[in-house]
């Protein structure tokens, strides 16, 4: 499609609690195109999960305009709302089990969804596998879901949020159960989705280095962007057998870096700092 497929202007959500009101969004504004892959972060109460809820038309917004794949979620009612979720929107909850049927096997969990809405058997059996093998949970294809552990059900319920096909996937925390080897791989393999399947994908997450391997990082605080931390990776680059990187003219003219820099080890790698007396 031209344009983007989630669009969101000036969005305020109000939450009310008897007389009480809570604002979680304050004016957010989010353009994302077909394929992105983009993650916000942010503290709890932050407002990420109102966000997605909001995109994924589980909730209303107190005030703005959001326009996810052509449906304007600002006024859709009944039949449009529900196809919406179904068919555009696939979701992974914080509580992943909310995606699963305890006491069916894991095939049969992400087949359900398929055959609530009506594809044919063989074309099912096919998706759920190649579902389970991208997951690594090909060999618990039998196993039900009281059997597999919690890193194996986070990725179960990644695969039952995919079964449709859908356009765009909304992940609350989607790693959240996964040790550091697998929370990359899940990672990598929601990027490979973006880059060669098309799928459109928004993630929150309190994990700021598992963040930047997206290609948007949004940090969302108080209900708001803070537009002035807001990380864009631009591409990945390879590094020579001396140690030596050499970085793109146009990465480091949006750093305003020129020839020199200061490196400094940190928890999620390496960080560069603008030399204050270069140039």
């Amino acid at each position: 499609m031209d344009g983007p497929l989630v669009r969101c202007d000036n969005v305020i959500k109000i939450h009310k609690q008897g007389a009480l009101e809570a604002v979680a969004l304050q004016g957010v504004d989010l353009e994302v195109r077909p394929g992105e892959f983009v993650v916000i972060v942010g503290r709890s109460g932050s407002g990420k999960s109102s966000l997605l809820h909001i995109l994924g038309g589980m909730e209303r917004p107190s005030a703005g305009r959001v326009v996810v794949a052509g449906t304007d979620l600002t006024s859709a009612i009944g039949a449009d709302i529900r196809h919406h979720f179904r068919r555009n929107v696939g979701f992974v909850w914080q509580e992943f089990t909310r995606n699963l049927v305890p006491y069916l096997k894991a095939v049969q969990n992400i087949e359900l969804p398929m055959l609530l809405a009506g594809v044919a058997g063989e074309r099912r059996r096919r998706r759920a596998r190649a579902l389970l093998e991208v997951t690594g949970l090909q060999n618990r294809a039998y196993s039900r879901v009281n059997v597999l552990s919690g890193g194996e059900q986070q990725r179960l319920a990644l695969c039952v949020a995919l079964s449709l096909g859908p356009r765009l996937l909304l992940a609350d925390e989607p790693t959240g159960e996964l040790d550091t080897q697998r929370s990359l791989q899940v990672y990598e393999l929601l990027r490979r989705l973006c880059s060669e399947g098309g799928l459109t994908v928004v993630a929150v997450t309190h994990d700021v280095a598992l963040a930047r391997r997206a290609d948007r990082v949004f940090h969302l605080q108080d209900g708001k962007f803070r537009l002035d931390r807001r990380v864009r990776v631009k591409r990945v680059v390879d590094i020579g057998a001396d140690g030596g990187v050499h970085l793109p003219p146009e990465l480091l003219a949006e750093a305003m870096m020129t020839d020199r820099a200061n490196a400094q080890v940190v928890e999620e790698g390496i960080l560069l700092h603008r030399d204050a007396g270069s140039g």
